[in-house]
Parts: structure tokens; sequence; C-alpha cells
């Protein structure tokens, strides 16, 4: 999997990064990935936001990807659903839920993130992430936190799990 356009350069990618800074991030991209599928993913608030910011770090658009996850909580998958502007991303119900059944997915942590730096939902988010919760709920698929990852000055996180918007 290419995590770039190997024919783009570092300003286009991530205005700011050097070409060995840019090396560094998807170094520790892979690492996190792979700690995270052999480890559970739920473990360490940390790990988890970490992991989702190095693989958010570059992006200059939305990007919506969900978490696959076991009955255990293993990372099965990390899938981006889809790419969109730079303050917008289509994503429809249907194909989250459909990738987590064809994966036998138990859970999901849904995230994107906002290129604007401020990671709070918008209304649009907030409806969206209700109707994934309910069609996850008829299949007995647990959604464990929409989170969304912001970068000003510094990373930012927000998680709907955490500000209560999230119900079991």
């Amino acid at each position: 999997m290419t995590l770039h356009d190997p024919k783009e350069t570092a300003d286009q990618r991530a205005p700011g990064f050097s070409e060995a800074e840019i090396a560094t991030i998807d170094a520790a991209r892979t690492i996190l990935r792979r700690h995270a599928r052999s480890t559970v993913a739920l473990q360490s608030w940390t790990m988890l936001t970490d992991y989702l910011a190095f693989s958010a770090v570059h992006e200059r658009v939305e990007v919506f990807r969900v978490l696959l996850l076991d009955r255990k909580n293993r990372l099965i998958r990390d899938r981006v659903m889809t790419r969109g502007s730079i303050d917008h991303v289509p994503v429809y119900v249907s194909e989250v839920l459909r990738s987590a059944l064809v994966l036998d997915a138990s859970a999901l942590i849904l995230c994107h993130n906002h290129p604007s730096g401020d990671p709070h939902p918008s209304q649009t988010d907030i409806d969206l992430t209700r109707k994934i919760v309910e069609a996850c709920k008829v299949m007995e698929i647990v959604i464990h936190d929409h989170i969304i990852v912001g970068f000003g000055r510094e990373r930012n996180t927000f998680s709907m799990r955490a500000a209560g918007m999230l119900s079991d």
C-alpha cells in the first residue's frame, strides 16, 4: 500500500515538512499500524490517538477512515472509506456497514480529520455518526467512538464518546 504518490514533492503532500520528516512520519505510521494490529486497539488512548494522528498528519483534505475491530478489539483493518475536500467528506452509511460485515468486524472506531485544525464536530458530523450508530445497532456492531483529529499549532483530538455524544 502506498501512503502517498512518490511523484509528489514534500511541499505538495505536507507543506512545511521536509522529505526526511515525511519519511520519519511514514516510518512511525508503519510501526504504529503494526503495533495496533498485534494488540488491543483500545488498550491506550494515547496509542490510538497517536496512530490516528500519524495517519492524518499530512492530509490536506478530509479523510474518513474506519478502524474495524474483532471481538477482542484487535485491529482487523484500517480502511480509508473516502476522501473529500478541505471542509467536507462524503460518507455512505451503507459502505461503512458493508465493510464491517465483509470483514466480520464486531466493533468500529470512526475517525476523520479536519484540515482547518479545529477538531470539533459539525452538525453534519454528528448526524452522520448517529446514522452509522443506528445502522450498526441493527447488526450488533458496536461503535466505540468517532474521533476527529485537527492540527493547528499542535494536534488536537475530539472524542464523541468522551463528549457524551455516543451512548451504549
